[in-house]
């Protein structure tokens, strides 16, 4: 007889769009007492229109979805992307809307077309979410944020991945 689990997932539908499901994993008799081995990941694509501009160098959006309550944040990455061709020095941050970049480290460059997608590396903040997050992105250039947006054919997907919390 086997053991089951079902987890709640955001999955990216394109169009700026995500939907939540819920997924049934089996786990064989001889995984009792062990947990399984889930990876969440919460995932929006996002054109450059949809950044609120800061005034000054700087754009933020934050994501439809959230990262959930008691979920370990592991990485980050971006892509594809399909450069913001406005600005040369556009660069991307993902943060909880206080640490600017909590979920990752580094700045990627969201002026270079990267069709793979760039890996944007580990939390540089506390992985461990005490609260449902919904992570802010904000794009800083070293001009003005409109130099951004004046070609308006940027679009990145942004994804991190996590471990979901146990279930209850």
């Amino acid at each position: 007889m086997s053991r089951s689990i079902t987890v709640s997932v955001d999955r990216s539908t394109g169009a700026n769009r995500q939907a939540r499901e819920l997924v049934t994993l089996q786990a064989p008799d001889d995984a009792a007492g062990r947990a399984m081995a889930v990876v969440g990941v919460l995932s929006e694509t996002v054109a450059v229109a949809q950044f609120t501009d800061g005034g000054s160098a700087v754009g933020t959006y934050q994501l439809a979805g959230s990262l959930p309550a008691g979920a370990i944040v592991l990485y980050s990455r971006i892509g594809p992307v399909t450069g913001f061709a406005g600005d040369t020095s556009a660069t991307m941050t993902i943060g909880d809307g206080s640490d600017v970049d909590r979920y990752m480290t580094g700045t990627p460059s969201v002026f270079t077309t990267a069709a793979v997608g760039v890996e944007c590396g580990v939390p540089s903040g506390t992985k461990l979410l005490t609260a449902d997050n919904r992570p802010t992105l904000t794009i800083t250039s070293n001009a003005d944020f409109t130099s951004v947006v004046s070609n308006g054919s940027g679009v990145v997907t942004v994804s991190i991945f996590y471990i979901p919390p146990a279930p209850t």
